[in-house]
């Protein structure tokens, strides 16, 4: 496939939802892309607004945090883990409302410790615990708020 077919294929898979880069690359590799093919289309996208990691980023952020609930522990991991810039990274988290961010984690407590079946304080603080943890918020902030 020419480079033209796969910067207009690559713009449709764009203009669908929002894509980070490392997306594109493994649907062009699928498509039968070679490197220098691959990295003429990212530019082209680039160049025309369809890819933007840092907008990637962003949305990302939001709804992970929004609609899953994720802490920035975990949101971070999934973005290192499609190669996001750090700096993009760390922008994009610093868009939580720090008021947003403790409400939500209050909330997941309260949650916990309601759907858990148990009458011993110090298990019904390590699950919950555990359980905020898992979903990404850091250690740190869980277990301050848990006392």
């Amino acid at each position: 496939m020419n480079v033209e077919a796969l910067t207009e294929k690559a713009r449709r898979y764009c203009a669908y939802r929002e894509r980070c880069t490392r997306e594109v690359e493994e649907k062009l590799l699928r498509l039968g892309a070679g490197r220098y093919a691959i990295d003429q289309v990212i530019r082209l996208l680039r160049d025309e607004d369809f890819l933007n990691d840092q907008r990637y980023a962003s949305i990302f952020v939001r709804g992970k945090f929004r609609q899953n609930g994720w802490g920035k522990v975990k949101i971070k991991a999934a973005l290192l883990a499609k190669n996001i810039p750090e700096g993009d990274i760390h922008e994009a988290l610093e868009e939580i409302d720090t008021d947003d961010y403790i409400g939500k984690l209050r909330a997941l407590m309260t949650k916990k410790k309601q759907e858990l079946q148990t009458r011993n304080k110090a298990e019904l603080r390590a699950k919950t615990a555990a359980y905020c943890i898992q979903k990404g918020y850091e250690p740190e902030l869980v277990w301050e708020m848990m006392r």
